[in-house]
């Protein structure tokens, strides 16, 4: 029977070190976890403080900081450049309130409902002779001659 206790008390000790080994792996990822959640809270006060800071010296060329300033401007502005030419290709523009990408053939944004066409543009594309008709599926105007809706693809049936 010694024996057998040697081995319980083997098994015993073994499984209480694994369960310990257990917790102590839980308990640490549960506080790297939180280690990090403040470290994102960190970063992210740091980039509000830059963006502050920026804000307050963009004007302010004859300094350093100033010049870096200067530099960031230009780097947003190209930036936009850059994005508008994006849009131009996918053939979108961005909704003025939620800024999703809106199809220039649409005149709602589909993320938030704002119209994005004013009447005058609706008026010029009456007056430069674009003949539509309305797509049977989605309503969408589409050319006369065009076979399927570019909006939602339904097969257009002549009249």
């Amino acid at each position: 029977m010694p024996l057998l206790d040697q081995l319980s008390k083997k098994i015993t000790a073994t499984t209480q070190n694994v369960v310990r080994s257990t917790k102590e792996f839980a308990d640490t990822a549960r506080l790297n976890s939180m280690i990090g959640d403040e470290q994102r809270k960190i970063d992210s006060l740091y980039a509000q403080i830059g963006k502050l800071y920026y804000e307050n010296e963009e004007h302010k060329s004859e300094t350093e900081i100033g010049q870096h300033c200067n530099i960031i401007t230009i780097a947003m502005e190209r930036i936009e450049e850059l994005q508008a030419e994006i849009n131009q290709i996918k053939g979108v523009v961005p909704c003025p309130v939620c800024g999703a990408d809106v199809p220039l053939s649409s005149t709602f944004c589909g993320g938030c409902g704002t119209k994005t066409v004013d009447d005058n543009e609706i008026e010029s594309d009456v007056q430069t002779g674009v003949n539509t008709k309305s797509c049977q599926k989605c309503g969408e105007g589409v050319e006369e001659d065009l076979v399927f809706c570019t909006s939602c693809g339904n097969h257009m049936e002549s009249e």
